[in-house]
């Protein structure tokens, strides 16, 4: 019997466990447009200003956004591909690699790492409405939080519906503000003034860094939207869907954010939108406002499975609910310098997720090729883990933290490469060791 199924208008009933096969539905062409109106938003654009605002020359800037899109893209729809065999969020469904305590703590990084997209998302949205309505500053907090929160709460279908929508609205929107930003700016920098920047290997892969983090930091999230798919589902097509969505939308408003960052770096954000939209600047701030609402729903709802993942014994759309309070509290005092708070939580993000990512992949390709073994009791995957983390130290570069070696080839942060290779192939190392070691039991218990 089915309680779910397509249901829109109906709260979603189920939550990090594994989705029954009775209740599986969907198409992966939905990937497409999850991921694309996730992240069609002005927290996307800003992530372009960063290349130029290192130092590098426009075209360095974005060659550096191309090569961290096609490249993290890649790696979400691995795990977005994942999601119909899991039947279930990827990190509690890979309590064979980590253990139950590797899981519970894996699931407070992803707290984090939701509530923190969150915070930041809502601090923007609440700039743009009172630049729009003359609404106090905790006045907007409570009317965006609650209204994100609705589509959160509501769960799975609702957003895949809305997303759906908000991904031609949003889109139709984004493409009059792109075409006005581009008449726009040519007088706009004759006026500003615009440093032509240059090239340095170490500042061209930092740039490259902080883009591919962008794209990895959502993979800790990548089967929450798949995971109703029917287990039968293409991996390919689930892959590509997703692959395509986000890389479209990334490239797309990361270059004109690097086209538009001579300005933006002198700015703040709503003094760089009324520059550069002119008259259009009520359309832009009602774009603004409207992109902001899909990612904020599902920081929400993947905050909420997180906290199950936890242990925790919450309904899911009470998760959702706390997870919103919790970040609507978080900027309740304000908020310092966007480019420098975001550029470093983007960075942040990558430590832990890239070695992560390195065991999950290694432990998902391995299983596919031999099933019958890789049998494990979590101590491999977090052994794995912390190497991984702890050999990329020393390439950390960060507002907290330079290590040596980073300092030594340019300030590149070479660190989540590094981290995802070492704890991948040592994971890959002691699977191969214990399924040697099997082989070799087997046939002697069978000789005696």
């Amino acid at each position: 019997m089915t309680v779910y199924q397509e249901k829109v208008m109906e709260v979603e009933p189920f939550g990090v466990e594994k989705i029954p096969k009775e209740e599986r539905h969907g198409k992966p062409k939905q990937m497409f447009t999850l991921w694309f109106a996730t992240n069609l938003n002005v927290v996307t654009w800003f992530t372009g200003f960063l290349g130029v605002e290192f130092g590098l020359s426009l075209k360095y800037a974005i060659l550096a956004i191309i090569i961290g899109n096609v490249l993290g893209a890649a790696f979400l729809a691995m795990i977005s591909a994942m999601g119909p065999g899991l039947g279930q969020p990827v990190i509690p469904g890979s309590e064979r690699v980590f253990g139950k305590k590797g899981v519970a703590g894996l699931s407070v990084f992803n707290l984090l790492n939701n509530t923190g997209w969150l915070a930041v998302n809502l601090a923007l949205a609440v700039m743009a409405l009172q630049k729009l309505l003359p609404l106090g500053y905790h006045s907007a907090l409570i009317i965006l939080t609650l209204a994100s929160l609705l589509i959160a709460i509501y769960g799975y279908n609702f957003i895949h519906t809305f997303t759906h929508w908000m991904s031609i609205i949003v889109g139709c929107l984004f493409v009059m503000v792109t075409a006005v930003a581009l008449k726009n700016l040519p007088t706009i920098v004759a006026v500003s003034g615009h440093s032509s920047g240059g090239f340095s290997w170490g500042i061209f892969i930092l740039a490259i860094a902080v883009t591919f983090s962008y794209q990895i930091s959502y993979t800790p999230i990548g089967a929450d939207y798949s995971r109703y798919l029917p287990e039968n589902t293409s991996k390919l097509q689930v892959w590509l869907y997703t692959y395509l969505g986000m890389l479209a939308v990334t490239t797309w408003l990361e270059i004109l954010g690097a086209l538009t960052a001579s300005l933006g770096t002198q700015t703040g954000p709503m003094e760089f939108f009324s520059t550069l939209m002119g008259v259009f600047m009520i359309p832009a701030l009602l774009t603004i406002i409207l992109s902001i609402f899909p990612i904020n729903a599902v920081a929400m709802y993947s905050g909420g499975l997180a906290m199950q993942a936890l242990g925790i014994p919450i309904k899911r759309w009470l998760s959702a609910v706390v997870i919103g309070g919790t970040a609507m509290l978080l900027i309740s005092f304000g908020y310092g310098k966007l480019a420098d708070t975001y550029s470093n939580f983007l960075l942040l993000l990558s430590y832990w997720v890239a070695p992560w990512l390195g065991v999950v992949l290694s432990d998902f390709f391995y299983r596919q090729r031999k099933p019958e073994f890789a049998r494990s009791n979590g101590w491999a995957g977090i052994l794995s883990f912390i190497c991984g983390v702890a050999v990329s130290i020393p390439f950390m570069n960060s507002a907290l933290y330079v290590g040596p070696l980073a300092k030594n080839i340019g300030g590149a942060d070479i660190s989540y490469f590094l981290s995802m290779l070492v704890s991948g192939m040592l994971y890959l190392g002691i699977l191969k060791m214990k399924d040697a070691a099997v082989s070799v039991k087997v046939p002697a218990q069978a000789e005696e």
